[in-house]
């Protein structure tokens, strides 16, 4: 059971936004909002593109103050509040989105095209700042090597590689099983 959006806040869910190859991925709009009506104008917006579900409860932002998971409405409500639209979407092959998941492979394409949908929304003002962990900050760092539209700010956090080459698949420069095995053996 999940928590209630305030009515400060509204929820589009499930959005069905449109990729270059005719692929749709799920996407949920957190806005501000007065009585339950969506507030009009442009707004900065949080983005965060996720195979671990755009509606699960996510563990990524328990502090040493409050260690408890925190729902995705209750994070969106952090920062609507603050007058940011929150934006969270499945990864292509993931929970509601469509097409085959295949880890790295279309995430700069498709966040790329997000970010090109999103800016062009009369409640976005032109700017995203996007916020992830783990693979969700890989999915962050792929957007960005695209030079995805609308990019001001990134928060990646335990991912997204910086340098590939001397901390992802090699360590000084010697070839790591890690990340090459996790990529290519795990099924999600």
């Amino acid at each position: 059971m999940g928590v209630a959006e305030p009515a400060d806040m509204t929820l589009e869910s499930e959005v069905m936004v449109p990729m270059r190859d005719g692929v749709r991925l799920a996407t949920d709009i957190y806005r501000p909002a007065r009585d339950g009506e969506a507030l009009q104008g442009g707004r900065p917006v949080i983005l965060e593109r996720t195979p671990y579900g755009r509606n699960i409860t996510s563990r990524a932002e328990a502090s040493l103050r409050d260690a408890g998971a925190k729902s995705r409405a209750e994070v969106a409500h952090f920062f609507v509040s603050r007058g940011y639209v929150v934006v969270y979407q499945d990864c292509r092959g993931r929970y509601g989105s469509q097409g085959e998941f295949v880890k790295y492979l279309s995430d700069g394409e498709d966040g790329f095209d997000c970010c090109a949908w999103i800016v062009g929304q009369t409640w976005c003002n032109g700017k995203i700042g996007t916020m992830g962990l783990s693979y969700a900050a890989h999915t962050q760092s792929a957007l960005a090597c695209a030079n995805a539209p609308g990019i001001a700010a990134m928060f990646l956090d335990s991912g997204g590689f910086s340098n590939a080459y001397q901390s992802g698949i090699r360590q000084g420069g010697a070839f790591e099983l890690k990340q090459v095995t996790g990529a290519t053996t795990t099924r999600w």
